[in-house]
């Protein structure tokens, strides 16, 4: 049976995972020495603060008691000498931790990266785009924070602890044992509460993916809530999470509200049992005066650590939690690209186009099975020839697409251009060959030259303004100050729709690829640019083997063939004269649309 892969804020559960805490080493090993040199300063800061109490008890036997001023000016210079080591200490430790923190971040955030855009399409098909976002910048900066003050930190603590404790007990052993027999209830305190605080921890981290995930698809649909007029419907969803997610941070918050209190109470006893039983001592002369403080001092030291360390364990659980997210999306299957062997000898080979017994079925989301989009699909298409798909949406036309460009693979058959198997291709190497036109056209922010070449790189300035003249764009051009280098917003808003299709097709003419693939490319424009590229893309289709999918029935008429699926498979096939005579589905989708034409007008 097929292991289920791992959901992206699936966890184990474990507090303290070490296959995890072992992946992050190799992050810590570029800064290995830097991290040396904060370890040492952590154990130097913990021994001046272990030391420090000890001296204030001999500067009130030795010194005041005694009244010797010379040794008093001695030891309250080497204090204060002391003081400014553990201050230094602790500032060159928090630079150190931090910088580091900083870069693993970094390295961390670039791999997440690097890393996403390798994903199948099928990967993101599935996953909701705000919790991709919470794994490349939440959780990477709570694995910072690791770093910077979490396990790290962790250590001094336990130093002073540790060494309080073992002076506590060596100075007078009796005073020792009653001064720390609340600690053990101050351990459990901790015990439960950091349990408490993790639950709570976890719960928000999951809501607050959620969150993300709401903002981003609802920002990227936002045309479509205010034309529905859901503006008051969404804006209640949103303040129903947003709700849910500030009564979990409230639990926590009032989880460790709760918590200080108790572990100031616990301190403020062993505080109260040194004061009740050390005069007794004192009395029988087994401490003196100056110990009896120290002890005060040492409680004190004591305690604090102890506070930190509930603060800073929640972080190192908060960043473990985060790690495993980060690995479990690292250690999913990318898109593979390794060509399958093939005995066929390399050299010139044609573009046709070969679908041979092709049987395809989405993944399925949720316990419902999909219904296959392909089915036993054979097609061949001649090199420089001009084949349309026509077919209802969810006919399998965009699939034949989506299978030769790789973005998924067939379950049954084998897709050819020329005598390759695709499978047997780089798909760098694939897609380099294919020019896809959509409907829906993507552009980053940058200027129009980085949009235009962003398929050849090295294409000169005379190429690409040659191809904006060869696809009408040369006018839209001329329009801007810049030319070329003129800035598009995001997403190319600041261009029409038609004068962004005019751009797309730009950058097909500068790709120059043997085999175009136009899906819907001209559905959504205006008449005027739909003519200038039909003029242009005379000039662009010559020698080129093309895939034509189109629900507007006009601009197939020319193709050199036209099959209408239905289902997943091919029911009619032939030219435009050929399918009208047979008055079948085709014959059926023109007069249609004939009719609604008619209507319109």
């Amino acid at each position: 049976m097929k292991q289920k892969q791992k959901d992206l804020d699936e966890i184990s559960g474990k507090q303290l995972d070490d296959k995890v805490f072992y992946r992050l080493i190799p992050f810590l090993k570029p800064y290995r020495w830097q991290f040396s040199v904060a370890i040492v300063m952590i154990f130097l800061s913990a021994s001046v603060s272990i030391y420090t109490p000890k001296l204030l008890g001999q500067i009130i036997d030795d010194a005041l008691l005694q009244k010797n001023q010379s040794l008093l000016v001695k030891l309250v210079i080497l204090f204060g000498t002391l003081e400014i080591v553990r201050l230094l200490c602790l500032f060159t430790q928090s630079i150190i931790l931090q910088k580091i923190g900083q870069y693993v971040m970094q390295n961390i955030r670039k791999k997440l990266y690097a890393k996403l855009i390798r994903m199948p399409v099928s990967f993101f098909d599935k996953s909701p785009i705000g919790k991709l976002v919470t794994r490349i910048t939440n959780d990477t900066v709570n694995l910072s924070e690791l770093f910077s003050s979490g396990f790290v930190v962790l250590l001094s603590d336990f130093l002073i602890i540790f060494g309080v404790i073992g002076i506590l007990i060596y100075i007078h052993p009796k005073l020792g044992l009653i001064t720390i027999s609340i600690f053990p209830l101050m351990i459990l305190t901790m015990v439960v509460f950091s349990n408490r605080l993790r639950i709570a921890f976890r719960n928000t981290r999951e809501v607050l993916a959620k969150l993300n995930a709401f903002f981003a698809e609802r920002a990227s649909g936002m045309n479509i809530i205010q034309m529905m007029e859901k503006e008051q419907y969404e804006s209640k969803q949103y303040q129903a999470l947003s709700l849910d997610y500030r009564i979990k941070q409230f639990r926590g918050v009032h989880l460790y509200a709760l918590f200080q209190p108790i572990i100031t109470i616990l301190s403020a006893c062993s505080v109260a049992l040194v004061i009740l039983f050390g005069p007794n001592f004192m009395r029988n002369g087994e401490i003196p005066l100056g110990t009896l403080v120290a002890y005060l001092a040492y409680v004190q030291v004591l305690y604090q650590p102890v506070r930190n360390i509930t603060d800073r364990f929640n972080i190192f659980l908060a960043a473990m939690a985060s790690a495993e997210r980060i690995f479990t999306l690292l250690d999913m299957k990318e898109e593979e690209d390794t060509p399958q062997k093939t005995n066929t000898e390399s050299g010139k080979t044609s573009n046709d186009l070969t679908f041979k017994n092709v049987t395809f079925t989405y993944p399925s989301i949720g316990s419902v099975a999909n219904e296959p989009a392909l089915k036993n699909l054979n097609l061949h298409i001649h090199e420089g020839s001009t084949v349309a798909i026509v077919g209802h949406t969810g006919a399998g036309k965009t699939t034949i697409t989506s299978l030769l460009l790789r973005f998924y693979s067939p379950e049954e058959g084998e897709i050819f251009i020329g005598d390759k198997n695709i499978q047997t291709l780089g798909k760098k190497e694939l897609r380099s060959q294919i020019g896809y036109l959509q409907q829906e056209v993507f552009f980053f922010s940058g200027t129009v030259r980085d949009n235009l070449t962003i398929f050849n790189k090295s294409a000169s300035e005379a190429t690409i303004l040659r191809a904006c003249k060869d696809s009408g764009f040369s006018e839209v051009l001329e329009k801007m100050k810049l030319g070329l280098d003129s800035l598009l917003d995001e997403r190319a808003t600041n261009l029409s729709l038609g004068e962004r299709q005019l751009l797309a097709f730009t950058r097909v003419f500068i790709q120059a690829p043997k085999i175009l693939i136009l899906d819907e490319a001209t559905a959504s424009i205006d008449h005027h640019t739909e003519e200038k590229i039909q003029h242009s893309l005379k000039t662009l289709l010559k020698g080129k083997t093309t895939l034509v999918i189109a629900h507007r029935l006009e601009t197939v008429k020319h193709a050199d063939k036209i099959l209408v699926m239905e289902k997943g498979q091919i029911i009619e096939n032939g030219n435009h004269q050929e399918l009208m005579s047979k008055n079948g589905k085709y014959a059926h989708f023109v007069n249609l649309q004939n009719s609604l034409q008619s209507l319109e007008v």
